[in-house]
């Protein structure tokens, strides 16, 4: 079956990457023995390669996304990343989140103080882990502990909250995502510091594609200064 690869993210040493099938399937392609692929991985977004593949037999929901490559040949690459989601949406029906990041994942994301989303098994947990969105308003670089991360400002009956989201992709970071962008999002693997604290899903950014023309600021698009 042909895949689309779709997005591409750092690890510490080696490369997750996500991609969608010919019949509109979320997958994330692992190597045959279960890990992620290499850190100088061929595979790069825009690619389409056809596989041969099997399904993970142990999937933690909502990373229900996993298989396992047997072997793969490359096909071609979309020319560009329009056409290339241009042919998700019309020909594959890929859904696209749109709004501010409550609409993410089922409505299922948690908060924490700091602005970090996150879903566990108390709050329930949404069909799958990864997914495309276009956010109505502009996110803003700010960048915490030598991490990139980008804010979302989300208005609230007691003001404005920041959402953060950690960038892991491998574009080169940008100071504006204007709204309106098609944007990747991920949730990653479940994780705890410690056997205390209950394991999280936390979001995470994995990439954008095409950034908009300039254009003049509209009124849920400027620039505010961030209170840190």
């Amino acid at each position: 079956m042909d895949v689309i690869i779709v997005s591409k993210t750092r690890m510490s040493n080696a490369s997750c990457v996500g991609g969608v099938l010919a019949n509109g399937r979320f997958v994330r392609l692992l190597d045959k023995y279960g890990y992620n692929q290499d850190i100088n991985t061929p595979l790069n977004i825009g690619d389409v390669w056809t596989i041969d593949f099997s399904e993970l037999k142990e999937k933690k929901p909502p990373h229900i996304e996993d298989i396992l490559i047997k072997h793969m040949t490359f096909k071609f690459s979309f020319e560009t990343h329009k056409k290339m989601i241009k042919y998700l949406t019309e020909k594959l029906n890929v859904k696209i989140w749109k709004g501010g990041p409550n609409v993410l994942f089922d409505g299922k994301l948690y908060w924490t103080n700091g602005g970090s989303g996150y879903i566990s098994e108390r709050g329930g947990i949404p069909d799958n882990s990864v997914g495309f969105w276009m956010p109505d308003k502009t996110l803003i670089r700010n960048d915490y502990e030598r991490k990139v991360r980008y804010t979302y400002q989300q208005p609230t009956p007691f003001g404005i909250v920041n959402r953060n989201i950690t960038f892991v992709g491998y574009q080169e970071p940008v100071n504006r995502i204007p709204a309106g962008t098609l944007l990747r999002v991920s949730l990653a693997r479940w994780w705890a510091p410690n056997d205390e604290v209950e394991k999280r899903c936390y979001l995470q950014l994995s990439g954008w594609y095409d950034l908009p023309a300039s254009k003049p600021p509209m009124d849920n698009d400027i620039d505010i200064d961030l209170p840190f």
